[in-house]
């Protein structure tokens, strides 16, 4: 039997390995970052799922084990050094690789922001920090957990910060450990409506809203439609300059070419 290997730890991963499984006989790999990433992944005989964060030459190890006949690269648009050592492992096993792209604004639910009273965008979270340092005010913070730190650099973020992240018990335990206040911290799984998202701004008294431009994937449109609606300011951290890629639908329509190839 045939196998592939996706990197997910995404939507699209998630629904990059059901659409494998449900619609071809390939044996999965699926690599993700956490064992709450593996609990959110289908059971299935034909899914094998690594919950250890891989280096270049534990993917090469990987890669020349199992003999897949292609790779796919479905992690997070920010995870840019992640996509960089994938590719570089494929391409030292001689096999093929394709970046699966999340598209930034996707058409239908597209809400325009540019910059505004109430929106303000930034390159980094290093950034958004300095931006924040000249303001006053909660903010709602959902980057996630990675680099949450940097925000330990403003003097009252115990009382102002409150994260949003995934309710993963070692993520929870670590912001913890960085300072963050308990009572402040929402461990919850998204994407969020932006009712949802509406009334966790109104609860904390949120004066911004801290984002990165994940896509429709990722709840954008509903956290900008939220934080719009209560005159709340979004800081946006833009994404990356995007890689060469395809999309996820031009990811379904190669497994099945592949597959029926085959």
């Amino acid at each position: 039997m045939e196998s592939i290997l996706i990197f997910a730890g995404t939507t699209e991963g998630r629904e990059l390995i059901e659409f494998a499984l449900s619609n071809t006989e390939y044996r999965v790999y699926a690599c993700v970052a956490t064992e709450y990433g593996k609990s959110l992944l289908t059971s299935s005989e034909q899914l094998t799922v690594s919950s250890k964060p891989l280096n270049v030459p534990e993917m090469c190890q990987l890669m020349k084990k199992f003999n897949f006949s292609l790779v796919l690269d479905a992690t997070h648009p920010y995870a840019t050094e992640v996509s960089k050592n994938i590719k570089k492992a494929a391409e030292t096993c001689r096999l093929p690789y394709y970046r699966v792209l999340r598209p930034e604004n996707e058409s239908g639910s597209d809400i325009a922001f540019s910059e505004s009273d109430h929106i303000v965008n930034v390159n980094s979270m290093e950034d958004a920090a300095a931006f924040f340092r000249n303001t006053s005010g909660n903010i709602l913070a959902t980057t996630g957990s990675k680099e949450l730190s940097v925000l330990c650099r403003l003097p009252d973020y115990k009382i102002r910060v409150y994260p949003r992240i995934l309710p993963n018990p070692d993520m929870l335990q670590m912001i913890i450990s960085q300072g963050f206040a308990p009572q402040n911290i929402i461990c919850m799984q998204g994407p969020f409506s932006a009712d949802l998202n509406a009334a966790m701004l109104q609860q904390i008294n949120a004066a911004f809203l801290l984002t990165k431009s994940s896509g429709t994937k990722g709840g954008f449109p509903e956290k900008l439609a939220a934080a719009a609606r209560l005159s709340v300011t979004a800081v946006v951290i833009g994404r990356p300059p995007q890689t060469e890629g395809i999309s996820l639908e031009q990811a379904y329509q190669l497994l099945l070419a592949k597959y029926f190839s085959l």
